[in-house]
């Protein structure tokens, strides 16, 4: 079943007005998933949730929101609530701070959504976003089911994600001992990092890439394990 797609979209082109919320964005997309999905009702034909964030709107478009989607299918699959930030520093808040924002208005769409959106009582969503809140935003997976085999160790390829940046790493299997192999910006990793397969040869650890335009364009991601497995 395909996932819906929980993302945030900003209104202004003053892209420094909202330093780091692509990565904030990109993070919360994956960990909304397991957190509320499964929790929506498909036969509403959802597609895609999303924050609209807008610096010169005086209040949240509460009121718009229940009269576009109460008991209504949303149109296309979207749905979508406007917010204000008007007296809002992004850029002065502190991590927690952008992370209580953030859930607080997740919060407040999924509460003026009415019950024939929800699979279970609309209680255990607001549950699950109010303990995404007080987790560490950090997603640590692994690509591949295949494990990489280099001197005799067992190594699992990792991509390490927090708003702060996202990481391709070895981890040792003996000892789950950490070695980065190259840094990415989280709002990227989808594109920058969407590997299809790895292949070792001597020393060498390359990268496939899974995205057509990405394989067509650009080299596959190399790397000399003898360099970095010291």
């Amino acid at each position: 079943m395909r996932n819906i797609w929980f993302t945030i979209y900003s209104s202004t082109k003053d892209d420094d007005k909202y330093t780091g919320l692509n990565d904030y964005r990109t993070l919360l997309e994956m960990l909304l998933i397991p957190a509320v999905q499964d929790k929506i009702n498909r036969e509403k034909k959802v597609q895609k949730i999303m924050l609209d964030l807008f610096p010169d709107l005086e209040d949240d478009k509460v009121e718009y929101f229940r009269e576009l989607f109460y008991e209504k299918k949303p149109y296309d699959g979207i749905i979508n609530i406007s917010i204000s930030t008007k007296g809002i520093d992004w850029n002065s808040l502190s991590e927690n701070e952008r992370k209580d924002f953030l859930i607080e208005k997740w919060k407040l769409l999924f509460n003026n959504l009415s019950d024939d959106y929800f699979l279970t009582d609309k209680s255990e969503v607001i549950a699950s976003l109010e303990e995404l809140k007080h987790r560490d935003w950090k997603i640590v997976s692994s690509p591949f089911k295949k494990k990489l085999k280099y001197n005799k160790e067992s190594y699992t390829v990792v991509i390490d994600i927090t708003t702060q940046r996202a990481q391709l790493a070895l981890s040792r299997d003996s000892d789950e001992r950490y070695y980065p192999l190259k840094t990415y910006e989280t709002c990227k990793i989808e594109t920058d990092a969407n590997f299809k397969n790895f292949k070792l040869e001597g020393d060498t650890l390359s990268f496939n890439y899974k995205n057509l335009f990405n394989a067509m364009f650009e080299s596959p991601v190399v790397f000399n394990l003898k360099e970095i497995i010291k």
